[in-house]
């Protein structure tokens, strides 16, 4: 099996083929923006030269779901000839199962496809995707790929209240299966997640749910075993701090929101996502400190813990003439995002203290902090 580890962090453009799905997951974030149809080959082909334009050489064909767009195989030939030297799909894997479909892509030029697959059982996984067969079809769609010679094959897991009991089988059957790569992806409080919350949703404050995580997670201890995380909030993470997700990743959120915060900046319009969602939501304390810098003109920068440095916090964060919302996303990154960990509890500093910024922490782990004991 051919690894994607080495560029994992290049630079992607995404590109959007379709507005509906053949599914209708439990958990679907996009529901509200699936209003039907495919995109235009005409536009299809301007997005993703603007990609090129743009000097980026590797593309993710999405959706919806991509692969119901019936110049699929097409659409990936274009890519190629445009200059795309990696071409990667995120599919149910429905479609790939039928024959000649998958050859006839990747003849076309895909590189990878990254399986959305939520259940190690058809009872599970069709009853997330709200598709009798859907699991005998992905895992058909499956095996073919990972037997397809040069090819890139990875699994996204969405975690939910219904499949986190038995994560660690559902990811012992896709090894089992030949897959070495996963990303595990938190509930996004968007569309059908939100709608569906009382059934998905699961609090890993809670000691039984982060047990079942964390014995998932000791998976990537494993050398051939490539796990990431998408959304999962760093205090879950502790004992498994290589797998949170890189604090740059926020950029991404803006870019997939900048309207939302473009029209908070500029007319002071809230939100629309704003309410009892944010509970859930990985931009939670972000948009928090957001909050607090616009309604007073400026925000403090957060001190080193008094356990490893006894210096102040320097510098402010202010908004020039026109808000720059990266901007501040990248002093909210490097100075406000901070983190306590189990290892705080009891220290003398506990109640002031900030904790440690996400950066370091993901770098040299909550244990890099050594609490001062009470006299």
């Amino acid at each position: 099996m051919t690894s994607s580890v080495q560029s994992a962090s290049e630079k992607r453009h995404w590109v959007r083929l379709t507005r509906y799905c053949n599914q209708r997951c439990l958990f679907c974030l996009d529901r509200y923006a699936q209003t039907g149809g495919v995109l235009d080959l005409g536009f299809v082909r301007r997005d993703l030269a603007r990609g090129r334009k743009r000097g980026v050489t590797r593309v993710v064909l999405s959706g919806g779901e991509p692969t119901v767009h019936p110049d699929f195989v097409k659409i990936v030939g274009m890519a190629r000839e445009l200059g795309y030297r990696h071409i990667q799909t995120i599919t149910n894997g429905r479609r790939m199962c039928y024959p000649g479909f998958l050859t006839g892509a990747v003849a076309a030029g895909l590189d990878e496809v990254t399986f959305s697959l939520h259940g190690n059982t058809p009872a599970l996984h069709d009853r997330l995707t709200q598709v009798p067969g859907s699991f005998v079809q992905a895992v058909s769609a499956l095996r073919a790929a990972l037997a397809t010679r040069g090819l890139i094959v990875s699994v996204d897991v969405v975690i939910n209240r219904l499949n986190l009991p038995v994560l660690r089988e559902h990811l012992d059957f896709c090894i089992g299966l030949g897959v070495g790569e996963f990303d595990l992806l938190a509930l996004v409080p968007f569309g059908d997640a939100w709608k569906n919350q009382a059934e998905l949703y699961c609090d890993f404050s809670v000691k039984e749910n982060l047990d079942h995580l964390h014995r998932a997670l000791e998976l990537s201890r494993r050398k051939d075993l490539h796990i990431w995380t998408n959304r999962l909030k760093p205090e879950f993470l502790e004992g498994f701090e290589g797998l949170i997700q890189p604090p740059d990743k926020i950029l991404d959120e803006l870019r997939g929101r900048r309207r939302i915060f473009a029209r908070y900046l500029n007319s002071g319009k809230t939100p629309g996502c704003a309410g009892d969602a944010c509970t859930h939501c990985f931009l939670k304390d972000f948009c928090r400190d957001l909050g607090e810098l616009v309604k007073d003109g400026s925000l403090p920068a957060r001190a080193e813990p008094k356990c490893l440095s006894a210096g102040e916090a320097a510098g402010h964060f202010r908004f020039g003439k026109k808000p720059d919302i990266f901007a501040f996303a990248e002093f909210y990154i490097q100075s406000r995002y901070f983190l306590k960990g189990s290892v705080c509890r009891g220290c003398a500093h506990e109640k002031t203290c900030d904790g440690l910024s996400v950066l370091k922490i993901k770098e040299k782990g909550f244990s890099a902090m050594k609490p001062v004991r009470k006299p």
